[in-house]
């Protein structure tokens, strides 16, 4: 008996251990997340990623020929935070708190005055919106019941946003231009997923653009999924006004309990 007991107790430290350090989408439910659980989702996950780019515009020189250096095109309408089938509540529409400072350890615009620093996050996930919700939660801006009710709805689309503390490519960028020039590429396939919509959010008086939303159907018009369902991983690319930003998700680390999760 004595022996059942202490291995018994040995489990339980292990597990114990194993709850402890392992990643919190895994590990317990949401409502269990603290601050540091959210914030390890949001900025540190294999949803979230954080890359340094060469902030070609800072000194006038634009890779595609441009001068990056010219004055930035304003605008006085704001996107739509969730329109056409958008979530946009992951990036910042209705759940409180979800646009805040987002790259970690960026508080400037990059490492040097030549680099820039951007964070690209698959907000449509279950994960993601998870994270968003419990972080208005925690701060007293959302009821538990009402995170419940906005994660049993089911998105049609693929939805990434990017952030940074340095959107200057983005500031004379339209919709119809970045649906060109952002896009996923499957890595198996070779093939290109164009973005069925482009959302730019911008600060209240209509100038500063805070994050860009780039939508994907998740079916295509035959059917089929747009992202095979044997794909391990697909990259994000987007080449605006001088900025090169290219990251890769790893879609076999993209899983909750439930399984692949986008």
């Amino acid at each position: 008996m004595r022996k059942v007991v202490f291995l018994s107790s040995a489990v339980l430290v292990v597990a114990a251990l194993v709850f402890a350090g392992g990643d919190p989408w895994k590990s317990k439910p949401y409502q269990q997340w603290d601050a540091k659980d959210v914030q390890r989702v949001l900025e540190d996950s294999p949803w979230s990623k954080v890359i340094q780019v060469e902030a070609t515009w800072k000194t006038g020189k634009d890779n595609s020929g441009n001068d990056a250096s010219g004055p930035a095109v304003a605008t006085n309408q704001q996107a739509p935070a969730g329109g056409g089938g958008g979530n946009g509540k992951a990036m910042g529409g209705s759940a409180p708190g979800a646009v805040s400072t987002p790259v970690a350890g960026a508080g400037d615009s990059g490492n040097s005055s030549g680099s820039a620093s951007f964070l690209i996050r698959w907000v449509s996930s279950k994960t993601v919106e998870k994270a968003v919700y419990r972080k208005a939660e925690l701060a007293g801006q959302m009821k538990p019941e009402d995170a419940e009710k906005e994660l049993a709805k089911q998105l049609d689309v693929y939805e990434l946003v990017v952030f940074g503390p340095d959107m200057k490519p983005f500031q004379s960028a339209d919709e119809d231009m970045l649906k060109t020039d952002g896009y996923l590429i499957e890595k198996k396939t070779k093939q290109k997923i164009s973005p069925m919509k482009v959302e730019i959010t911008r600060a209240q008086d209509g100038t500063k653009v805070q994050a860009v939303g780039f939508i994907f159907l998740r079916k295509a018009a035959n059917g089929e999924p747009t992202i095979a369902d044997d794909e391990k991983s697909v990259d994000f690319i987007c080449s605006v006004n001088g900025a090169k930003i290219h990251t890769t998700f790893d879609i076999s680390k993209m899983q909750d309990t439930q399984g692949r999760d986008l």
